[in-house]
């Protein structure tokens, strides 16, 4: 109902599992501009389906889908490679915004969930998580400064303009950053950068 209220949407395909939704994407004539993925999918789940999508088709734009705020969901979808995270009860405008944000830059968050997915499990992990600094250390320079402009609403042209590279080499600091840190999104890659301490939330 709300897809059928926003008009620059057209729904291509329904599927009723996640291995319905990846046969029927095979099928298609091209890949879609956005999938929406429910967490609880029968015969193949959200998290197994969303990680097949990443692997298959790493430029697709995924949003995870569902009712259940559990922390522990939520991070395991983003590090599986959704570029976002909505909940079904959220409102029309919330829902539209998420669709055109994912659609235009790749990727969306907002402070609630970051905050959340911080506290307090996540801030004890950011104090005395060895894995993070390590990680941090195996980045470059230039490295750790695309990341930084990652928690930006920069686009990856934008960094690439204000870093003074090609958009290929921003492509290529985007790759790394993947690689070394472990992640297969950009929501992945900003919540690393939040608890290896490099950004700081606003107001804390």
């Amino acid at each position: 109902m709300l897809l059928e209220n926003i008009k620059e949407f057209k729904v291509v395909s329904e599927s009723s599992n996640g291995q319905e939704l990846l046969d029927q994407i095979e099928t298609l004539s091209k890949l879609p501009d956005l999938v929406l993925v429910d967490v609880n999918l029968p015969v193949m789940d959200g998290h197994e389906t969303v990680g097949v999508l990443r692997a298959k088709y790493p430029e697709l734009r995924i949003i995870a889908l569902s009712v259940n705020d559990q922390l522990n969901t939520i991070r395991d979808m983003i590090r599986q490679g959704a570029n976002a995270y909505l909940f079904k009860d959220s409102s029309p405008d919330v829902f539209r915004k998420v669709l055109f944000e994912v659609h235009a830059k790749g990727f969306y968050y907002d402070k609630p969930i970051i905050d959340s997915l911080l506290l307090p499990e996540s801030s004890r992990e950011s104090i005395n998580g060895n894995q993070y600094q390590k990680q941090l250390q195996d980045l470059t320079n230039r490295e750790k400064e695309f990341v930084q402009y990652c928690c930006s609403e920069l686009t990856y042209k934008e960094i690439a303009d204000k870093m003074g590279v090609s958009q290929r080499t921003v492509d290529g600091y985007r790759e790394n950053a993947f690689d070394k840190l472990n992640v297969k999104s950009r929501t992945g890659i900003v919540l690393f950068a939040f608890h290896a301490g490099m950004v700081t939330l606003p107001g804390k």
